[in-house]
């Protein structure tokens, strides 16, 4: 059976982000297309990522608790319907029939599988149902770099840019740039204030800084 990918859907126009909450169908079991498979949270409510397919569940590629952009791969699901088609038994004495011969220049074969995959208009595409009334979900996706909200209101606590945070390695999925990867960052150039640091570096602890000293209200 095929695999199809279980994508992130588009959660809503300003949504770039959801946390996984439960994995409702474990893997290997069956499911028809639409169910739901698994719930995810955002910072407006609680959804169902759907199955894309009818078929089973091949394997999940996430982690419980842990945050996936728009379009990132959940998973994979086995489709049904589709087998191969099986060729005719050859008699006991029958000759193999022979390959016909190539002819120069035909790459069909080659292009045909080198051609990347087309979405049709029927999709086979995760969807997702809101679970609070009201909340549009469209259905398709598209690829988002972003920051987490949580991240941006912790750059803007320590008035910072994005710029600023060009050359912290991220280890959060594709590479992106986590509030634990920033916090360590920080961690680290408070340790190393002794050491001569770069001018960003420089910036980024005078704002730590100052955001550590800040009165109360």
């Amino acid at each position: 059976m095929p695999a199809t990918p279980i994508i992130m859907p588009q959660l809503g126009e300003s949504i770039a982000e959801a946390t996984i909450i439960d994995l409702l169908v474990a893997e290997g079991d069956s499911v028809t297309e639409g169910q739901d498979i698994i719930e995810v949270e955002t910072q407006k409510a609680t959804m169902n990522v759907t199955a894309p397919c009818d078929g089973v569940i091949g394997k999940y590629t996430v982690e419980i608790g842990e945050s996936y952009a728009v379009g990132d791969v959940l998973g994979q699901a086995q489709a049904e319907g589709e087998k191969e088609t099986a060729r005719p038994a050859l008699k006991p004495n029958s000759p193999v029939p022979a390959a016909p011969p190539s002819k120069a220049g035909d790459f069909s074969h080659s292009s045909s599988t080198n051609k990347p995959a087309e979405v049709g208009s029927g999709g086979s595409f995760s969807v997702v149902k809101p679970t609070i009334k009201g909340l549009p979900v469209p259905a398709q996706f598209v690829g988002a770099q972003y920051m987490s909200p949580r991240m941006k209101a912790r750059m803007y606590e320590l008035g910072l840019r994005e710029a600023d945070l060009a050359g912290i390695a991220g280890s959060g999925a594709g590479g992106r740039l986590t509030i634990q990867d920033f916090e360590k960052f920080l961690t680290q150039l408070e340790h190393a204030r002794l050491t001569k640091a770069s001018s960003m570096r420089v910036a980024v602890a005078d704002a730590m800084r100052r955001s550590w000293t800040r009165p109360l209200a």
